[in-house]
């Protein structure tokens, strides 16, 4: 009879560990690679990113932003033939240096735009990488938990067998028929579980695609750097700030051309309409031709108030973008020392349950089937045993999920370049 019950137990694990219930209908295997370069031109936060440089490059074009250019025409019947009688073309232009000022600014404009995308894409790549391992996590807790479900299956069919017997009693198989149950319960989360996930990811890289990775396996990723190796201001995070101070400082230097004068010139040329005479003035067009002039002046700041003002308050900016920077800098070298730590702490408990504590959960459940199955525990240890054995699986998946968060942290804070 237990060789029987023994057999029958053995073919229900089979049948659930070697074919795992479907998770989603229509699947599409990629690897985190391609996760991330379908994200990368995909999301919707990059895309927006890419428009904003072309829009920096675009705006260059206005650097030389010279004034309208006047043209007036005037006849004046008592003015003969002077100046007021005429066609004139005028301009007004900043001081030369103003247009390269302005010129430098747009252009580090248009790099904080590309700094920009760079930490957009940075987090980006962090968010996938992410959401892609805990996609292997969620996976593994339901692997663990389908295998969960084919032991809680044997112990409830030996419960059965055995009330059926009479070698025990009701309450065993209620304990059995429970756990089979709540386990079922705990399945069905982790499934749900995994699904949002995956919506998250979906999010993430603009799709409706259902990603399935293609990793059969929760596996341990590695430092991408030297993990001692930091430098914030080398990071795409610390390119950011200082392209802001230099911005910063550009404006100030943009302000300044305040201070410095500006130019006019103007052409005329008489004009005169015979037909437009309404006092009956002799006036005739000198017969050499027409008499042409020109006028030249510059506009020189008197009055300084608002000049200064502006000034003041561009150095301003300047040093709080640079307070701003080294805020930053020390935030990013704090933030990666604690993962450091973080690290050092889930690097510990991986190595514990990699070591020791998976192949104790195997021997728990080995020998604990055994041993009930041949009576030498009862169902109360039984169980214990079992919720021990899969305490330990689900903490060792837990370990690596940490290890490789930690990871993941790490390389992000470095660039992930």
């Amino acid at each position: 009879m237990k060789t029987k019950i023994t057999i029958s137990a053995i073919a229900i694990i089979t049948m659930h560990v070697a074919f795992p219930p479907t998770l989603s209908g229509q699947n599409s295997t990629k690897s985190l690679q391609e996760c991330l370069q379908s994200a990368i031109d995909n999301n919707l936060t990059m895309q927006s990113g890419r428009i904003s440089i072309e829009r920096a490059k675009d705006l260059q074009g206005t650097a030389f932003n010279i004034d309208k250019t006047s043209f007036s025409l005037s006849q004046d019947p008592t003015s003969g033939g002077s100046p007021d009688n005429s066609i004139s073309l005028s301009q007004s232009f900043d001081f030369p240096t103003a247009y390269g000022s302005r010129r430098g600014l747009l252009k580090a404009e248009t790099k904080l735009e590309r700094s920009n995308l760079e930490v957009t894409r940075n987090e980006l790549v962090k968010e996938i990488t992410s959401i892609y391992y805990q996609l292997l996590y969620a996976r593994e807790n339901i692997k663990i938990r389908q295998k969960q479900d084919s032991i809680y299956a044997q112990f409830l069919f030996l419960a059965d067998a055995k009330l059926k017997s009479g070698e025990t009693s009701r309450l065993e198989q209620m304990n059995a028929e429970r756990l089979y149950n709540e386990n079922k319960i705990e399945l069905q989360n982790t499934k749900k579980s995994y699904q949002n996930i995956q919506l998250i990811l979906q999010r993430w890289m603009n799709t409706e695609e259902y990603v399935e990775p293609v990793e059969v396996a929760l596996s341990v990723m590695e430092p991408a750097f030297p993990i001692t190796d930091f430098n914030p201001e080398q990071t795409p995070l610390g390119e950011l700030y200082a392209n802001k101070k230099i911005i910063s400082e550009k404006n100030l230097s943009v302000v300044k051309q305040g201070y410095l004068p500006g130019f006019n010139f103007a052409l005329k040329s008489q004009f005169l309409i015979k037909g437009f005479n309404p006092y009956n003035i002799e006036r005739e067009r000198f017969d050499k031709g027409n008499f042409m002039g020109f006028e030249a002046g510059i506009s020189v700041p008197l009055f300084f108030g608002e000049q200064r003002a502006k000034t003041k308050a561009a150095k301003r900016e300047v040093e709080r973008t640079k307070i701003q920077q080294e805020d930053a800098m020390l935030a990013m070298r704090k933030d990666y020392q604690t993962y450091l730590n973080e690290y050092a702490k889930a690097k510990n408990t991986l190595e514990y349950y990699s070591l020791h504590g998976r192949k104790q959960a195997g021997d728990i459940i080995r020998i604990s089937q055994i041993s009930y199955e041949k009576g030498e525990i009862d169902y109360v240890e039984y169980i214990q045993n079992l919720k021990t054995a899969v305490e330990i699986n689900l903490q060792y998946a837990n370990a690596i999920n940490d290890y490789n968060q930690t990871i993941i942290m790490l390389n992000y804070l470095q660039g992930n370049k």
